[in-house]
């Protein structure tokens, strides 16, 4: 049986990375019998295009493909006339990802949808191949942002909704909160409160993560008599409950969550999340599954998972193992205001086999 290593990664949404494209005037390419507008980024190399001709530009239906100068290569399917993008087209990105909407002198322009090979998502207003105007973000970690966009930046109005839970509503500047807004905490009954900044005035900087942890996989009865790791970068003691946890520790699980109330508990493995990390590592490995996954558990006022969702994996099987060796855990409810209540507890991961 292969096994598994665990990395453990705080990821945090933020901006897709598809280029940012600028040009003041439309460049034509293309042979001189079949010209169309360059499509950006630029220089185009060996730009192929498979659709029909007219008067000398590419014109009608058709995929064009071309490479960067870095060796990737890009492809635009689209319906062309007079050389110009017509209606609504389909660029792929070397990286994975796509962008499906309007165009204009070669870039996205007016509407459109991005996807990342990260999983994050973009629709709305598109201005010179940029994020700008009004639209609506779902990050691949499933948190979101609905509002106002700036030169591929969150600036402006906006909401940002997480996925542990609470929103932050109010002014953001240079993909930042910024100024005045509202925290709703995540929780019950629902509570808000003002901010600045996207925090409580006069509430400290997170702390810093000083250590990481790793746990390991005891070999002591094989014939090799060695010690490997199971997880590593673990931010506190994976085998210690939340009540055993150092109050540094604590405070640092509590970081984790955006939307907290101030004396509120997070939700937390009853025994500390080493058991799930071993089960992931134990059947994963025998899937032979690589990537990143997220798994967010609901955890009732009981302690009792209520549902879990998985995100990441190719396998959708794999992803159904994960979701099911954390439903299957015992938790420590989330206190909200001294009380119990249902709060999402999240595990990231970054899944590796042994080589």
């Amino acid at each position: 049986m292969s096994s598994v290593k665990l990395l453990l990664v705080l990821v945090l949404g933020s901006a897709a990375c598809h280029p940012a494209l600028a040009q003041d005037a439309p460049p034509l390419a293309g042979a001189p019998d079949c010209r169309f507008v360059a499509i950006h980024p630029l220089p185009m190399q060996s730009p192929a295009w498979d659709g029909a001709c007219k008067g000398g530009f590419a014109d009608g239906e058709g995929a064009l493909v071309w490479g960067d100068g870095t060796g990737k290569t890009w492809k635009l399917e689209a319906t062309l006339a007079g050389g110009q993008v017509v209606g609504e087209a389909r660029m792929r990105f070397p990286q994975g990802g796509v962008y499906i909407g309007t165009f204009k002198d070669g870039m996205p322009d007016g509407h459109g949808y991005f996807r990342e090979a990260n999983g994050d998502r973009y629709e709305g207003d598109v201005r010179m191949g940029e994020r700008s105007g009004t639209g609506k973000a779902v990050y691949g970690v499933g948190d979101s942002y609905q509002g106002e966009w700036k030169h591929d930046k969150r600036d402006g109005t906006g909401v940002q909704t997480f996925m542990l839970g609470g929103r932050y509503e109010g002014a953001w500047k240079d993909d930042r909160a910024s100024g005045a807004g509202k925290l709703v905490y995540a929780g019950s009954p629902a509570r808000e409160a003002a901010v600045v900044d996207g925090r409580l005035p006069g509430q400290p900087a997170p702390p810093a993560i000083e250590r990481r942890h790793d746990l390991k996989r005891d070999n002591s009865g094989s014939i090799h008599m060695f010690r490997d790791y199971i997880a590593r970068r673990i931010p506190v003691p994976p085998t210690l409950g939340y009540r055993e946890l150092s109050a540094a520790d604590q405070a640092n699980v509590r970081q984790w969550f955006p939307a907290l109330a101030p004396g509120d508990e997070p939700p937390y493995p009853l025994h500390g999340p080493a058991p799930f990390y071993k089960a992931v590592a134990r059947v994963i490995g025998a899937m032979r599954q690589e990537g990143r996954v997220f798994v967010y558990v609901l955890v009732g006022k009981n302690g009792k998972a209520e549902s879990v969702t998985a995100i990441g994996l190719d396998d959708p099987e794999a992803r159904k193992v994960v979701a099911a060796a954390a439903g299957l855990l015992e938790y420590k409810p989330a206190l909200c205001g001294g009380q119990p209540c249902e709060m999402m507890y999240p595990y990231w991961l970054s899944l590796q086999l042994d080589r």
